[in-house]
């Protein structure tokens, strides 16, 4: 996964100083730090800005998939992958739901993104549970995560059902989370991790949360995305192959 300096950042996007980086009237990629937009890449809060809501409008209008970079830490960008938008919101309801501790009269709208990531590749072997046996670890792994954050004074929005890269986000007073969820049904910590999952790792507010013997004897550990890169070894399972264009 990408990691560019500043000035790497601005060569790449063109440079510029808005989240939204133009060049020539065209979008050249997004630039998103977490403290402003916790739910990016997928959902962007649009201020009131002359400049950053023309960006946003080009942006939708333009309709092409761009590079996106989140800020990990001072001179430290890190790439998440390619989005495209694809709507804008202004209904007061739907600010309201994702304006977070934004004030509302800074908020002109809800930018809406989906990633081009959306490969789907599905791991069987014999000492692999079925699809129904997996269906149930996942949902005990879920829900068991769930009281945890909960019994933790959190208040938590399920985002299973979209292709975010994490399955849960959970939020206390100023502390938002994204949690990626892996359940096993023995005491060891074995998962997979698609593409999209840990390119989204890149993420500050990204923890992946293993329950072990998620069917018996549940047991929760909680790692940050440095903490995953040490201790867990990454094997290869697959590879998707393309042309190689000349």
């Amino acid at each position: 996964m990408r990691t560019l300096t500043t000035d790497q950042l601005a060569q790449e996007l063109a440079g510029g100083d808005s989240y939204i980086r133009t060049k020539n009237n065209v979008v050249k990629g997004l630039a998103v730090t977490t403290d402003k937009n916790p739910e990016a890449p997928e959902i962007i809060i649009v201020g009131t800005g002359v400049r950053v809501i023309a960006n946003a409008r080009l942006f939708l209008e333009q309709q092409k998939y761009v590079p996106v970079y989140v800020k990990q830490a001072v001179n430290s960008w890190r790439y998440l992958g390619s989005y495209k938008a694809d709507r804008y919101s202004k209904d007061p309801e739907v600010i309201e739901k994702y304006r977070g501790h934004r004030p509302l009269e800074s908020i002109d709208g809800i930018l809406f993104l989906s990633s081009s990531d959306e490969l789907t590749v599905n791991i069987s072997a014999p000492s692999f549970p079925d699809t129904e046996a997996r269906k149930r670890i996942e949902l005990a792994a879920i829900q068991y995560v769930s009281a945890y954050y909960e019994k933790n004074k959190y208040k938590i929005t399920d985002h299973q059902k979209y292709n975010y890269g994490y399955d849960l986000l959970v939020e206390r007073d100023d502390e938002i989370l994204k949690i990626e969820v892996k359940g096993t049904s023995t005491a060891e910590k074995r998962f997979f991790i698609s593409r999209n999952e840990r390119s989204k790792s890149a993420d500050p507010l990204w923890r992946l949360a293993i329950v072990t013997s998620a069917l018996a004897n549940p047991s929760l550990e909680v790692f940050n995305p440095c903490e995953m890169e040490r201790i867990f070894n990454f094997d290869a399972l697959c590879w998707e192959c393309t042309v190689e264009k000349t």
